[in-house]
């Protein structure tokens, strides 16, 4: 450990010591209300967890015992480590009579920590990686997956951007990242085996604690779920947004078209047009499928202060979204999510709300059952998105729809699927509104050209400039339209 590192772990242990005199919920979370929070938070994180049922769990920074207690009645082997020794004495003092525990006072930072390579199927950790440098998280993050089986998990939760927590501080060390260095940290693992063979780990959800957004409208509390697989995998629709269609500056350009923190077609004016539809009232939740970066959540929760959840299957748009939410102080919570295999109680929320996502889902049929039973009774869907006429495509609008992985169909058919899953239906083609829109935008940027280069590039400005014309024609021919959907549950 170099100096520079051996400082920043001393600044951090006497932080600790001094918040650690009194060993309570509301010392160990740093909040006055901690009691209140933990009755709500300590439930969500752990129904967030990967099976762990007889299996062998490492809990890093396990504290008093908060989740220990709890991790113990499942695992089959707990490990339970922190490097403050009063705090991990009484851990062990409340949770020494589970057998299937131990207890070891250490930092996870020294290379002293004897772990073995590929023992741990679980390694969980909530608030520890705020309190390393840099250098610190990356190479724990390394560490991480070698202990970690194959297939095994790891979970963390981090505090991003700002303090939550309202106990004073005399001084306060802890790092507020913004949470894409977390996911960049951790997407950059790579391991090898005794026969060469390459690890990495892959996402399986990254999402707001919900508790914080409900009770404190808060969005900085971000939990991290990954999974150890062979590098050799086959390369997933996920990677395929994030690296290739929703980069992060495609991401910037796009929301330089639409407006600020919209990446679909019309930006707030289409938002404003089809959220009126809806007749949200107060308290009402709502699930948006393939929110993007988040302004249309924004502008339903601000403006009918209802409880909106934003899931996206890309994660740089996932991470754009909560960076825009910070100071919002609205009930919106994000997370990265497939909306085809994710799972939520039936009757959960009053509206559905997707724009221009659903091209991407080639099973629309079972996706809209799904819906159905997502939402309560009287409760309503609204889709925009891209079709297609019912005529034959031409060559080069079939190998546009190939490329992109999109799956279209006409208007009438798609209401159709809707109706088939249980829902009265109205489908409307928008295509002339469609049509409008995209030569709005299209103006705007050619107007704005100068700065659009400026800021990107002229590679971008003219990506941007022919996709729109492309579309513009597409769309002037009939081949590809615009369709909206509002269904009701019976």
């Amino acid at each position: 450990m170099d100096a520079s590192n051996g400082q920043e772990r001393e600044i951090q242990k006497n932080y600790w010591i001094e918040h650690s005199t009194d060993l309570t919920v509301e010392a160990m979370m740093l909040d006055s209300k901690a009691a209140d929070l933990d009755k709500e938070e300590r439930p969500e994180v752990l129904s967030l967890l990967p099976p762990y049922e007889g299996k062998s769990v490492l809990e890093l920074g396990a504290g008093i015992g908060r989740f220990t207690r709890e991790l113990a009645l499942k695992a089959g082997q707990l490990l339970a480590l922190d490097f403050i020794e009063s705090v991990i004495k009484k851990n062990e003092s409340d949770n020494g009579h589970h057998k299937n525990v131990k207890f070891m006072c250490a930092d996870v930072t020294s290379l002293d920590l004897k772990i073995s390579e590929e023992s741990m199927d679980l390694i969980f950790s909530n608030w520890l990686l705020m309190y390393l440098s840099d250098e610190e998280v990356e190479k724990l993050a390394e560490r991480m997956v070698k202990w970690l089986k194959v297939g095994g998990f790891i979970f963390f939760r981090e505090s991003c951007f700002h303090q939550s927590g309202d106990s004073k501080r005399k001084y306060n060390p802890t790092h507020y990242r913004e949470p894409r260095f977390y996911t960049k940290v951790f997407k950059e693992c790579h391991t090898l085996d005794d026969s060469g063979n390459s690890f990495e780990l892959s996402l399986v959800g990254c999402k707001c604690i919900g508790a914080y957004v409900r009770n404190k409208k808060n969005q900085n509390q971000i939990c991290w779920i990954w999974q150890k697989v062979s590098s050799d995998g086959d390369k997933n629709f996920q990677r395929f947004l994030d690296n290739v269609q929703y980069k992060c500056n495609g991401i910037l350009r796009y929301e330089r078209v639409f407006g600020q923190g919209f990446v679909s077609t019309g930006g707030i004016e289409t938002t404003k047009e089809f959220v009126a539809k809806l007749d949200l009232r107060p308290g009402q939740k709502v699930l948006d499928v393939g929110c993007g970066i988040g302004g249309g959540d924004f502008y339903m929760a601000e403006n009918f202060d209802v409880d909106v959840v934003g899931i996206d299957l890309s994660i740089n748009m996932i991470s754009f979204a909560i960076e825009q939410a910070i100071g919002l102080k609205c009930s919106v919570e994000f997370e990265v999510a497939d909306c085809t295999t994710k799972e939520y109680p039936d009757n959960s929320f009053d509206v559905i709300y997707s724009r221009d996502t659903i091209l991407h889902i080639h099973d629309k049929r079972s996706l809209f059952r799904t819906f159905y039973k997502w939402l309560k009774p009287g409760g309503k869907v609204l889709i925009s998105d891209y079709c297609r006429s019912a005529q034959t495509p031409s060559s080069e609008f079939a190998e546009y729809i190939k490329e992109r992985g999109y799956d279209l169909h006409d208007v009438k058919t798609y209401g159709q699927m809707l109706r088939d899953a249980g829902f009265d239906v109205v489908a409307e083609d928008r295509t002339e509104q469609f049509l409008q829109v995209l030569q709005r935008e299209l103006n705007a940027v050619e107007k704005d050209k100068d700065a659009f280069i400026r800021d990107f590039s002229e590679e971008d400005y003219n990506e941007i400039v022919d996709g729109w014309k492309a579309k513009l024609i597409r769309s002037s021919s009939g081949e590809q339209r615009w369709g909206l959907f509002i269904a009701k549950k019976k």
